[in-house]
């Protein structure tokens, strides 16, 4: 099963996006139950004082029975945050005073009448009594009391009333939603700022991969002029990019030296394919494909062309008394001398042994004239043979000698036309 397969830009950003996501989570989850747990214990430590404040202030109005003084106490106690309402009780339990915003605990409170949670407060005499939505806070009012005739007894507390105050959760859930929005887009602009930076790293470790990237498959396609320039290096890179193109020159270097060998080779090859090995001559198939190109000459402008075949005398002996190494110094000087005298559109070839074939292209369209000069270049030619050859060799004790050697040729020669032979007719 192939896996996928992800460029250095996304794993950069999921390597560092993802712990660092996972990191400000958790320090966000973190600081965000910290700051809500202080503002829930902030409304009921709140609560709680403003209860005890209203005991304490309220245990005149309960003993006196004096509602219109507990009302003012009631009132000054609501201007204070988050305060809904507020029940004076006395001993009885009796409610004296239900003032405030008459939420849902209290909506049937008239009189003695008392709502499930009030009643479940002032039954249990539970100190805190929270719904969700609101916190009632049960604090008793209590009054020492000192016997006249027992200046020394302790005195006798005892419960006169009690406050309940109802304290609401709007206002904090409003500070935990508002603090939670903060956060989120803090946390977000953080992250933004955060993937920006990341860009900007991976971007200047991504465009050198990249460019060498490009290079290497440049490269391994063939072009080996193809060099890396980084804009600006890290050190890492810097030297991959020096080693790929020292690589590169190197390699395009063993190319050059492969491709002149494989052209020195081909060249070679043809030599061997066409030319003789000992005079350098066009061997025979060279000579056929030069034939060929001769005849089609001839049928083009209508001028006759020769051939002539000579082999030479007095070749044998040469050969028998010195060895077959003067006998190719001989062969070779041969060729030269044909050569000289031909010219450089007509073609001297080795056809085999001590046998020569000369092709003169081009010569006349009149037949007569064409002998006359094929006639005169043999005459050259063999009046060039015939002079003395000086041929230098080393004997068994590799001393230099030198032998005078005396060689004539005999020159047959053949007009041809295009449409009167071919290359193959003798």
């Amino acid at each position: 099963m192939n896996s996928k397969i992800y460029g250095i830009r996304m794993h950069v950003a999921l390597l560092t996006l993802l712990p660092l996501l996972a990191s400000v989570i958790s320090l966000e989850a973190f600081f965000l139950h910290d700051r809500f747990t202080d503002l829930d214990r902030d409304l009921i430590t709140r609560g709680q004082l403003i209860a005890r404040q209203l005991t304490a202030s309220s245990e005149y109005g309960v003993f006196s029975n004096n509602r219109l003084f507990l009302k003012d106490i009631a009132n000054n106690a609501l201007q204070q945050p988050d305060v809904r309402a507020v029940v004076v009780l006395n001993s009885t339990p009796e409610i004296l005073l239900a003032s405030g915003e008459m939420p849902s605990a209290f909506e049937n409170v008239s009189g003695t009448l008392y709502a499930d949670e009030l009643l479940a407060v002032v039954n249990r005499k539970q100190a805190v009594f929270d719904n969700g939505k609101t916190v009632l806070l049960y604090q008793p009012i209590l009054s020492a009391q000192v016997a006249l005739d027992e200046l020394d007894a302790s005195p006798v507390v005892q419960q006169t009333g009690a406050v309940v105050v109802e304290m609401s959760w709007e206002q904090t859930h409003r500070l935990k939603s508002r603090l939670l929005w903060y956060s989120i887009l803090i946390t977000a602009a953080f992250l933004l700022v955060t993937l920006y930076l990341v860009h900007l790293a991976s971007r200047r470790i991504i465009e050198p991969v990249r460019e060498l990237s490009n290079a290497i498959r440049a490269i391994g396609g063939g072009d080996l002029d193809r060099r890396v320039k980084l804009p600006s290096c890290i050190a890492e890179l810097c030297t991959l990019t020096n080693g790929i193109n020292q690589m590169t020159a190197d390699l395009q270097r063993e190319r050059a030296i492969l491709r002149h060998r494989i052209a020195q080779a081909t060249e070679q090859l043809r030599n061997l394919a066409f030319y003789d090995t000992l005079t350098l001559l066009p061997n025979r198939r060279l000579l056929n494909d030069r034939l060929t190109q001769a005849l089609a000459t001839s049928a083009r402008n209508g001028n006759y062309g020769a051939v002539m075949f000579m082999d030479l005398d007095n070749f044998k002996p040469i050969n028998d008394q010195f060895g077959h190494a003067v006998g190719d110094t001989l062969l070779i000087e041969v060729a030269r001398r044909i050569s000289s005298c031909l010219r450089e559109m007509d073609t001297v070839a080795r056809f085999g042994g001590d046998e020569f074939v000369v092709m003169l292209g081009d010569l006349d369209a009149d037949r007569a004239l064409s002998v006359k000069l094929a006639q005169k270049v043999a005459e050259k030619i063999r009046v060039s043979l015939s002079e003395t050859y000086y041929l230098s060799f080393q004997d068994e004790e590799k001393a230099e000698k030198k032998v005078e050697h005396h060689c004539t040729a005999s020159i047959g020669v053949a007009l041809f036309l295009n449409h009167e032979a071919s290359q193959d007719d003798r």
